[in-house]
């Protein structure tokens, strides 16, 4: 959003926001994929300039429709007392209708004015959906196998609370016996395949040697406040990705994880170039380019392929840039300045359903 637009413009814009998530993003195809209570919500802040007028300095190039009803979600779950805890599922056995939620929803925005003009200004959206590493596990495992052995040193983009680097600490369930990792595991992913499975047997995971997770704001597991932002950034309904959160988070807090703060377009360069030459760095982000300014992307990428005109290196790439079409996860190859790309499958945007379809992009 510009600054030099006006109040009005701004105010319309969001509420364009407002009104285009509620009739595609939490909608959904599926109740596993929607928030009944969300899409109601969003029809009603699009029509409503007081609630609105709460966003007119958040900047949205992250998405603000998430941004502020996490920041809702997170003050409820302070106060799961309020007549305004009914309508929510995680917060009540039986949930009362969303079409009877928007009076008491408006009372406790206005009531929390203050407290979430801070949190939209404050806390920026940092999903760490667990079981989106279901398609992250099958493209480092490829990657192993081409690397035969060579020891892996990650590197990710938008790491939040460093979830998604443990991707290695996790169990997963592809359907007709084809797992992965440890059974014993307490956090068992469950995701649907399609296609011909890329690993062959039982193997194990690849050999890492070092992660490093890069975030404006990192999130420590072991403080309070930033785990409960973590649990609001997920929709009331999805009962499923709020325990395999809690799991990973309790997995999590066994491992000392090196989390680095700023700006990744600054501190991607001196990370990456700490890594030992003999072991191969791989790059990867999930859900965290589609919400930078496109400047920054394109900067971030640039670095990147700079960078491998002095070494060899990889980037995984689960991203979802268009309403029109499924998320893709890609493997990068960069090879002396030049960069290649092979778009491995096409995904559910958490990690519900894999379709493995092996292309070449350039």
């Amino acid at each position: 959003m510009s600054a030099s637009a006006s109040l009005p413009e701004k105010l319309a814009q969001l509420a364009s926001y407002f009104e285009q998530h509620g009739n595609y993003i939490y909608k959904g195809k599926s109740p596993e994929n929607s928030s009944p209570l969300y899409a109601y919500l969003s029809q009603q802040v699009s029509r409503d300039p007081d609630l609105l007028a709460l966003l007119v300095n958040v900047d949205t190039s992250t998405t603000v429709t998430n941004l502020f009803f996490s920041a809702v979600h997170f003050l409820l779950l302070k106060q799961p007392a309020h007549p305004l805890a009914e309508f929510y599922p995680d917060l009540t056995a039986q949930a009362r209708p969303p079409h009877e939620s928007y009076p008491p929803f408006r009372s406790f925005c206005l009531e929390h004015k203050e407290a979430l003009i801070h949190l939209v200004t404050t806390r920026p959206v940092q999903i760490n959906e667990v079981r989106r590493c279901s398609a992250l596990a099958l493209a480092f495992c490829v990657l192993d196998q081409r690397l035969q052995g060579q020891p892996l040193a990650l590197v990710e983009i938008g790491t939040s609370a460093g979830l998604h680097l443990l991707w290695d600490s996790y169990a997963y369930d592809y359907g007709e016996g084809r797992s992965l990792g440890s059974l014993s595991s307490p956090v068992r992913i469950v995701s649907a395949f399609e296609g011909n499975f890329p690993i062959p047997g039982k193997q194990p995971f690849p050999l890492v040697a070092s992660r490093v997770g890069l975030d404006l704001n990192p999130l420590d597991v072991h403080n309070e406040d930033d785990m409960l932002w973590l649990r609001a950034l997920l929709w009331p309904e999805h009962h499923d990705s709020q325990q395999l959160l809690q799991s990973a988070i309790e997995v999590a807090r066994q491992y000392t994880l090196t989390l680095v703060r700023g700006d990744a377009s600054m501190t991607l360069p001196q990370v990456i170039a700490a890594i030992p030459r003999e072991q191969a760095l791989c790059i990867y982000h999930s859900y965290t380019l589609n919400q930078v300014p496109r400047q920054t992307r394109e900067y971030i990428l640039k670095q990147i392929l700079q960078h491998s005109e002095q070494r060899d290196l990889y980037r995984i790439e689960q991203e979802g840039y268009s309403l029109q079409q499924p998320p893709g996860l890609l493997l990068h190859t960069y090879h002396k300045g030049q960069m290649q790309s092979e778009r491995l499958a096409s995904c559910e945007s958490r990690g519900r359903w894999i379709k493995w379809q092996p292309t070449q992009v350039n």
